[in-house]
């Protein structure tokens, strides 16, 4: 059976609007009846629920391993750490090795090569995943414990409950929205590997600019196809000679969303601007962006279909 359709919005900058346009995206759909899954994988910042006005809920530890050394089975022979790739044991002959957690990868070598036997596999609270819903939207949210630095595990733990449930229940989604953590790491790359279509979001700013391409050299690398969409597009009125430039650079734009009090004020309510129940203005400008952006978005989705049943 055929599986959703994966949106994955992302940039490379922080506060470029990722979260306003995922969790608006995954609105419009509601609005036409689909059952949609967003994930939020900015598991450093996560906000999506706050967005859609929603508690988080089901809350789920993410584990991960961590070592033991039982010293009275230890012969001090160094093997864990002479193999530890990230540097995670500290060994100096003729003595117990020391972990270091916070180098530790998981990936649990030391566990399965020490002759002795003298490493206990424990776990720690590596950070939590939370399931809410509200209407026809699943929300799926990863946390990272604070103080912890390996946010792809989260994330590695997100895609492993979205790929499960693909599996199991193909049908269950008509279309999966990822938004991602600003940037261009390793979490973002989990993401966008995941997708099939990419939405890099921007602003008209230099710096808007030069993020922007930092992420499509990703999205290029990982040879995805995306078409990017500029936030705040009245911002300083360089509008036209931004868009201008993406042209130039054969970026293809979705769509733009200029600066309207109206977003502002879906914010502040925790209801989506592109909701039915916001009672938000539909001929404001903001609104009309939001709908002509969907419009866009289902032409390339149709098109793309299309051109897979043809090849």
């Amino acid at each position: 059976m055929a599986k959703p359709p994966i949106i994955c919005v992302s940039g490379g900058k922080g506060g470029t609007g990722k979260t306003l346009i995922a969790v608006n995206l995954a609105t419009m759909f509601k609005n036409e009846g689909k059952k949609v899954l967003l994930i939020d994988g900015d598991v450093e910042n996560p906000n999506t629920n706050l967005l859609l006005g929603l508690e988080l809920e089901n809350k789920t530890p993410v584990m991960f391993f961590k070592p033991v050394i039982l010293k009275e089975k230890c012969s001090k022979c160094g093997l864990c750490a002479q193999n530890c790739a990230t540097n995670a044991l500290l060994w100096v002959k003729d003595s117990y090795p020391i972990p270091f957690l916070n180098l530790c990868s998981g990936c649990k070598l030391c566990y399965k090569i020490c002759p002795e036997d003298a490493i206990e596999e424990d776990t720690k609270v590596l950070g939590w995943i939370y399931e809410s819903q509200k209407d026809n939207i699943d929300l799926l949210v990863g946390e990272l414990k604070p103080s912890e630095a390996r946010s792809a595990s989260v994330v590695e733990a997100l895609l492993d409950k979205l790929n499960t449930t693909l599996e199991n229940e193909p049908e269950k989604y008509d279309i999966v929205i990822l938004d991602t953590a600003p940037g261009a790491h390793c979490d973002v790359e989990l993401l966008i590997d995941q997708a099939d279509k990419i939405i890099p979001v921007t602003e008209p700013t230099k710096f808007g600019k030069l993020d922007l391409e930092r992420i499509i050299e990703l999205i290029k690398l990982l040879k995805k196809d995306y078409k990017t969409i500029v936030n705040r597009s009245s911002l300083l009125g360089f509008k036209d000679e931004f868009l201008q430039e993406l042209a130039e650079q054969k970026i293809e734009v979705l769509g733009d969303i200029p600066l309207d009090d109206e977003i502002v004020q879906s914010y502040c309510q925790g209801i989506p601007l592109m909701d039915n129940s916001g009672k938000f203005d539909i001929n404001g400008a903001g609104y009309q962006a939001f709908l002509k952006i969907f419009d866009a978005l289902k032409i390339w989705l149709k098109n793309s279909h299309m051109q897979g049943v043809k090849e």
